[in-house]
């Protein structure tokens, strides 16, 4: 019997042979140890794949040269399975059940960069648990463990009551702004830790240490509040809602957050005992802290997010006004389909201008341009407040419909110091519409699914008053800002009334019946389905037209 052996140009073995004048069935075998299969027994030489080479020459080896090698390839791919074994263990137990459908796409970019930063993060919490640990009195012979449990109590204490108070102002605002939250959280953690490392420097003023050892637990219970709201967030954005489980995206995210806290501690625990002087405390803690935000803010930057948040709507509506020519501002420029689909920014693209610590509330063009003013949405006394001298509710009102537009808004200029341009304050009120109101802020909306006839089905509802109010707000501010730059503006009540009429015959326009800008946002990529418009908070209280007039009547008649 003839054994050969097949291998490539660098003498990587491929294949095995042999030739047998003899053909007992029992025994052929390849040198791999695989029985042959029937077909293979009517040739005269049977050749058998050992998974993946692609051999150029054949040699001939002994019986027993062929015993040795083929206990050395069975090896071999039985370490191959091996590691292949494990590996989908390891994405079985730390990875979402179905990943990748089950998430989105940008979910492993994220995960990556939030596994780096937390690494980092566990072996800078071990030098500020340290400091902590020194502040109270471990080493100190003249310390007491009453006086410990003290110090710690207050800390407890301020930290609980912050996250109370933190949640109860900012609760509502973690969802649409997660991004600048899960970032911000990052930031004021590690505020915390410096506050823990600096407590021990004032050993003998115990009103300074216990200072520092507050501030650093209301710092980390608000931390705690913002990266547990933000997370919430963000797993809903990865979870696929089809093939997904938020449940399960979750508890994998814990999962993996608790190996590589571990993985830190250990990491921490060996290299903490070399790090005691000043110097190499504050050049480890520094090098940690650079890590962890630099790595949180690729994290947060991965993260594309496909609703419509203050932010993003600056830049969505900002980029199709520009992209516009000056004779197309105009209702009928919709009649002209071509346009809006080029000039409407997909939310990759958002994502890639998007600021992440951008101040809430401002009305800036673009991602890049000047701030030109600030817009709130709330009650409607707060419109009413700056509202001229002369000018009545019912005025307003009619300006926007009796409430057919979903809101109203005016505005108010200020002299900003050191700058030629005026500041643009716009205060808006959302408008809640009785049963027999028209709907005509309602549009329905045309999404990214699409049929075979060509046109696009009906996808949801989506209540468009949040996005045209705020893009009325960006275009009013725009609008009255490009005035003051050129050639002035009057501050009668029949200017300021004009700007805001012509303004909103613009948003009319791009919100009108047609719904084309709502309908060009959902091919773009853009979700609006669902109330998933994070303009306002959900708690936003909304006015009703009736009520509104009745209580101006009532007054009038006082």
């Amino acid at each position: 019997m003839t054994f050969l052996e097949e291998r490539d140009a660098n003498g990587n073995f491929s294949k095995a042979f042999y030739d047998s004048s003899d053909h007992d069935l029992s025994s052929r075998t390849n040198i791999a140890g695989i029985p042959h299969s029937s077909a293979g027994l009517e040739k005269t030489r049977d050749s058998f794949d050992t998974k993946g080479f692609a051999g150029t020459e054949i040699i001939e080896v002994s019986a027993d040269d062929r015993t040795r090698r083929g206990q050395y390839y069975v090896g071999k791919r039985r370490s191959t399975s091996r590691l292949l074994r494990v590996l989908q263990l390891l994405i079985r137990v730390f990875l979402p059940t179905g990943y990748p459908d089950s998430v989105t796409s940008d979910y492993i970019d994220y995960q990556i960069y939030d596994s780096i930063q937390a690494f980092a993060s566990s072996i800078s919490t071990l030098l500020g648990n340290r400091a902590i640990l020194t502040s109270v009195g471990v080493g100190d012979k003249d310390a007491t463990s009453t006086s410990a449990l003290f110090i710690t109590v207050i800390q407890e204490t301020f930290g609980r009551l912050a996250t109370i108070t933190f949640a109860w102002r900012f609760g509502s605002m973690l969802e649409q702004e997660c991004k600048k939250f899960r970032f911000s959280a990052d930031l004021v953690v590690n505020a915390g830790i410096i506050c823990d490392c600096l407590s021990p420097y004032f050993p003998g003023n115990r009103s300074v240490k216990i200072l520092f050892l507050c501030c650093s637990g209301v710092l980390k219970a608000i931390c705690g509040v913002m990266a547990n709201g933000s997370k919430a967030a963000l797993t809903q954005h990865f979870t696929n809602s089809q093939k997904g489980s938020i449940a399960d995206v979750a508890a994998k995210d814990s999962s993996q957050e608790t190996v590589i806290s571990l993985l830190g501690l250990l990491a921490g625990s060996a290299l903490v005992p070399y790090i005691n002087t000043n110097k190499e405390i504050w050049t480890m803690l520094i090098i940690l802290i650079t890590i962890h935000l630099f790595t949180n803010y690729r994290a947060v930057s991965s993260v594309v997010m496909d609703t419509l948040n203050r932010h993003r709507t600056n830049i969505v509506f900002a980029h199709l006004m520009d992209s516009m020519s000056p004779g197309m501002m105009e209702s009928d420029f919709l009649n002209q389909p071509p346009v809006l689909p080029s000039v409407i920014l997909t939310p990759r693209q958002v994502s890639n201008q998007e600021r992440i610590l951008e101040q809430d509330g401002v009305l800036r063009w673009g991602s890049r341009g000047a701030v030109m003013g600030i817009a709130t949405i709330g009650t409607f006394s707060a419109v009413r407040r700056i509202l001229p001298h002369g000018m009545s509710i019912q005025d307003l009102l009619s300006i926007f419909g009796h409430g057919a537009a979903g809101y109203v808004l005016w505005y108010e200029t200020s002299r900003v110091r050191g700058r030629s341009s005026k500041h643009v304050t716009v205060r808006i009120a959302l408008i809640e519409r009785s049963n027999d109101d028209s709907p005509t802020s309602d549009l329905t909306y045309y999404g990214p699914k699409s049929s075979g006839t060509g046109t696009s089905p009906l996808y949801g509802q989506v209540d468009t008053r949040e996005v045209r109010a705020w893009v009325h707000a960006l275009y009013l501010a725009r609008h009255v800002r490009a005035l003051h730059n050129g050639t002035g503006e009057s501050n009668s009540i029949t200017s300021a009334r004009d700007n805001v009429i012509r303004t909103l015959h613009l948003v009319d326009g791009l919100f009108g019946p047609t719904g084309r800008v709502i309908e060009v946002l959902g091919i773009r990529g853009w979700d609006l389905t669902g109330g998933r418009t994070m303009i306002v908070s959900w708690s936003m209280p909304c006015m009703r037209v009736r009520d509104s007039l009745r209580e101006h009547d009532e007054k009038g008649k006082v």
